[in-house]
């Protein structure tokens, strides 16, 4: 899953795909406009829905932290 995040940084934002434990908010990487659209790219990627009224930038701030998120958010089957 890590992997297929990293390919969505790289093909949706054009961004060198950081290190899973990388700090992307802070590294200015991931502003406002980028996390929108990776949230989108999650979304269509993994499958799942993420509330935005549960949405918090933590979630977003590396990609180990994401990986959880949509691990969490996934539906079960």
């Amino acid at each position: 899953m890590i992997a297929r995040i990293q390919g969505l940084f790289e093909e949706a934002l054009s961004i060198r795909a950081p290190a899973p434990d990388a700090d992307i908010v802070d590294s200015g990487l991931l502003d406002s406009l980028a996390l929108v659209t990776l949230l989108f790219e999650v979304e269509q990627e993994f499958d799942v829905q993420i509330p935005l009224d549960s949405l918090e930038v933590e979630d977003f701030r590396t990609i180990e932290r994401i990986a959880r998120l949509v691990a969490k958010e996934a539906p079960t089957k």
